[in-house]
């Protein structure tokens, strides 16, 4: 009798035990983008340079792990954590302003989720203004606008903030609102580096289109060890500043061809930076296995009194080995008029152009995702 109790309970033990694991799942995930790539006018001089820069041009070479546990009654927990690195050296990337290496810098977060409703989550994050403009742009603010596209997103580019809370609605009838707030964590000041912001965004089928709006309280600042946001605009050392930022986008499906196409809004003041950035873009399958991205970008520059653009376009032609393996090339074309000419020349820029007002770029890569 005592043996048979024991096997009973022992059964169910083992049976809870592999409901619990079923309800249960943490996920380890990657991606490596690698490129080697060939620039003009890489000194003052006009040289060359072939380089495999900060990684491939379509995505960022990240790590990370996620998970959700079911808490019953169409309840969840959940987290992620994200790295983001350097492939051909292995370096962390998204430091700190004052350069500390930051273990998960792409994300942190922790949170709970329920069907009716929504979403909850704390931690670093991303900006609500980066997520709705990668939304709409082809390469979801990947490398390739990071180095040598439009840059007028300004925060948006690179938009993760620590000490957020965000809120996402449920879906209802196409649309989703989030909200969200970024703490300062200024002791007698709560509006010091803090961030509210909010989106909305309708998908329906093939149609996706949403606006957010986020205003990052001071940004800038003249020693980089003190300051939040780090001490530059583009490379450009500004004084302590608020910006506000604005995006609108929308996408399209049809057939084998999706079209993309947005704008960007960024005033950095009082160091009196605006951008006005537009982009838009055509994705096509040539084959299953073979697809063509062709992208446009201009991007107005305002500052004291100057103004200026850059331009930058070029295609890339993207083979799928197989569902997790890609192999791409491209080219890509770069030309400055007026103050985005002395704002690219200057050393701190991400792509500097050295006082030249173009650049041209060839690149041949290679993207894993596990």
């Amino acid at each position: 009798m005592k043996k048979h109790a024991l096997g009973t309970l022992t059964g169910l033990g083992l049976a809870i035990s592999g409901i619990a694991h079923a309800q249960s799942s943490v996920t380890l995930y990657g991606i490596i983008d690698e490129a080697v790539r060939y620039d003009t006018h890489q000194n003052k001089s006009g040289g060359k340079l072939f380089t495999m820069g900060s990684g491939g041009e379509i995505q960022g070479s990240r790590w990370g792990l996620q998970g959700t546990e079911d808490l019953g009654g169409g309840l969840a927990a959940i987290f992620q954590l994200e790295g983001g690195f350097t492939p051909n050296t292995g370096v962390t990337q998204q430091s700190t302003p004052s350069g500390t290496a930051r273990l998960f810098g792409r994300t942190a977060m922790v949170g709970l989720r329920s069907t009716d409703y929504g979403t909850l989550t704390m931690g670093r994050q991303y900006t609500l203004v980066h997520e709705m403009g990668w939304t709409h742009d082809i390469y979801a603010f990947a490398n390739y606008t990071g180095t040598v596209g439009f840059q007028g997103a300004g925060l948006t580019g690179g938009g993760r903030l620590d000490n957020s809370v965000r809120y996402t609605s449920p879906t209802l009838a196409g649309f989703t609102l989030k909200g969200s707030y970024t703490f300062g964590g200024a002791a007698g000041n709560t509006h010091q580096n803090s961030s509210p912001a909010v989106s909305l965004s309708y998908d329906h089928g093939p149609l996706s289109v949403g606006a957010a709006y986020q205003i990052v309280n001071d940004i800038g600042g003249l020693t980089p060890a003190t300051s939040t946001y780090g001490s530059t605009y583009f490379g450009v050392t500004i004084p302590d500043s608020s910006q506000k930022i604005f995006t609108a986008g929308a996408t399209y499906k049809f057939g084998a061809a999706k079209v993309f196409g947005s704008y960007i809004y960024s005033h950095v003041y009082p160091a009196d930076y605006r951008n006005d950035s537009f982009s838009t873009a055509v994705q096509y399958f040539i084959t299953p296995s073979l697809v063509l991205n062709l992208p446009f970008y201009i991007d107005f520059v305002h500052h004291a009194g100057r103004s200026g653009t850059r331009i930058t376009t070029g295609p890339t032609f993207d083979y799928f080995l197989s569902k997790r393996t890609d192999v791409y090339v491209g080219v890509d074309y770069n030309h400055l008029t007026g103050a985005w000419t002395t704002l690219a020349a200057a050393s701190g820029s991400n792509q500097p152009f050295y006082g030249f007002n173009s650049l041209f770029e060839a690149t041949i890569g290679l993207r894993h995702k596990f």
